[in-house]
């Protein structure tokens, strides 16, 4: 979903000497996998150069708490950057982990997507004026979302402990290896998919939706919810 918002922003929204980070919200914090480019890559990357303007556009299922706020407290502790601007965009609820979260029914998808090119348009107008604001959908609680209940996210939730594969399910096609953002999942000799258990794993559920033979699952908590596929749109497929 946010590869698809960051091509609708285009490649240089807020000009050439500007740096953005277009990523999804997980547990209402920054993804460990964008935390660790921050922290090991990000300086490499920039060699010296500095940013006259420094934005962030955040795509969430519902809100986003104070995500923001951990962004930018990373980018100071790591280059000595702020953050000038962020935006949120509400996208469709992909996170399944939990008993009780479900996928959006069609209506809420249609809703969601319409809403979501709306809502990129203006970002992108507000990003090439250089617009110096916070346009986030933070909800309720913020700060306990981020700070308490994101910490348990991030802690017990986002890993592979509980994902599988149904050997007898998987035809062996390597989409899921191929699509994991994170390298967390590698093809054997034989063809089965593993994880690889060693904290690379985001729990971003990507593999679970875009697997074509509805093999992967996560624990007892993705039964019966059906999957949503990153070149969806609008069709919950159930398996």
């Amino acid at each position: 979903m946010s590869a698809r918002v960051a091509r609708m922003l285009g490649a240089e929204p807020a000009g050439p000497d500007a740096l953005g980070f277009v990523f999804p919200v997980y547990g209402w914090r920054v993804p460990r996998i964008l935390a660790r480019f921050l922290a090991t890559e990000l300086a490499g990357r920039l060699q010296g150069a500095r940013p006259s303007f420094v934005w962030a556009v955040m795509t969430c299922g519902d809100d986003v708490g104070q995500a923001d706020r951990v962004l930018e407290r990373e980018l100071r502790a790591t280059v000595g950057l702020g953050l000038d601007a962020a935006y949120s965009v509400n996208m469709p609820d992909t996170y399944l982990g939990l008993p009780g979260f479900r996928l959006d029914s069609p209506e809420e998808l249609k809703s969601k997507y319409a809403g979501a090119e709306t809502r990129i348009r203006a970002i992108r107008a507000a990003l090439a004026a250089r617009d110096r604001r916070r346009g986030l959908k933070r909800g309720a609680f913020a700060w306990a979302k981020t700070s308490l209940v994101g910490t348990f996210f991030d802690r017990f939730l986002c890993n592979d402990r509980r994902w599988r594969v149904d050997a007898a399910a998987c035809t062996h096609c390597g989409r899921c290896v191929r699509r994991c953002p994170a390298g967390a999942i590698v093809q054997g000799t034989d063809g089965c998919v593993s994880w690889t258990r060693d904290g690379r794993c985001t729990g971003c559920f990507r593999c679970y939706h875009n697997c074509p033979a509805g093999a992967i699952s996560c624990g007892r908590s993705t039964q019966g919810k059906g999957r949503l596929p990153s070149d969806a749109r609008g069709g919950v497929i159930m398996v």
